[in-house]
């Protein structure tokens, strides 16, 4: 009998087995070794933190980006993913440019480029598109010479004359609009005379009505927007529809934002 390492023969008190072979006593360390290596020879684990959110261990690089300069808190807890689903939820569901930081005792508001890096990150692509087209659309709202149409079908334009022309004919419905009055055009009378029959009270309802309020596409009730996302249910008839287009929102859950109407700021595409 003789050693599977050296070859030297082994008296029979002089030897151990592993694996049913036979090493001398001098080899055995080294046979050892390479079964069981050394914490060194070993791959070093990565260091790690805990997130705050879903309390797993992450490793550090996950905590590291920093993705506004505004933000108060001088180290992050929350983990690179926890973020992303924390930015999807608010603005997935919400639809609102209201996205705020979850760190505890920040709540900065997230702007424009923060947002889109957090989704380009995760690589959600269809997110980003939608992101970009809100903020198209508010955008839009804040130019003077922009107008939604009165008539409640969820398209809005920009009024070159703005209000040297103040009626505006809907590229979608067709129908006019008082760019001066944000009303239905007021058929058969002047800016001037439509002011000087309306008791001011009346008609700074009408305008508020027509700027907060449409109709609900089943049963013509009138429906306030006062805050939240644009899915919107009707309190007499609860019927669901979207806000901006208007678009059947049972539809829109059964086969997706390609049943929004194309130009609303929630369509997406059919991809199949």
């Amino acid at each position: 009998m003789q050693c599977e390492e050296c070859k030297e023969k082994l008296l029979s008190t002089d030897y151990a087995v592993i694996g049913n072979k036979h090493y001398c006593f001098n080899c055995l360390p080294t046979k050892l070794s390479s079964i069981h290596p050394t914490e060194s020879s070993s791959k070093r684990k990565i260091p790690t933190k805990q997130c705050q959110v879903c309390f797993d261990d992450k490793p550090k690089q996950d905590f590291a980006r920093s993705y506004s300069s505004r933000c108060l808190h001088t180290e992050r807890s929350i983990c690179d993913n926890c973020v992303y689903q924390h930015v999807k939820q608010a603005f997935g569901k919400m639809c609102t440019d209201d996205i705020r930081c979850p760190e505890l005792n920040c709540g900065v508001t997230f702007r424009y480029h923060p947002v889109q890096k957090i989704l380009s990150n995760n690589k959600d692509r269809k997110l980003q598109e939608k992101y970009d087209q809100f903020i198209f659309h508010r955008q839009l709202e804040k130019m003077r010479e922009f107008i939604w149409c009165a008539h409640g079908c969820g398209m809005g334009q920009l009024n070159e004359g703005g209000n040297r022309n103040n009626i505006v004919t809907c590229v979608k419905c067709y129908k006019k609009t008082c760019f001066v009055h944000k009303t239905e055009w007021h058929a058969g009378q002047t800016c001037a005379d439509f002011d000087a029959v309306k008791n001011p009270q009346v008609h700074a309802s009408q305008c508020w009505i027509a700027q907060k309020c449409k109709k609900c596409p089943k049963c013509s009730s009138r429906i306030e927007k006062a805050d939240g996302c644009d899915h919107m249910t009707c309190t007499v008839c609860r019927y669901e529809f979207c806000w901006s287009c208007l678009a059947n929102y049972n539809a829109i859950r059964r086969d997706g934002n390609h049943r929004h109407e194309s130009s609303c700021k929630h369509y997406a595409a059919y991809r199949s």
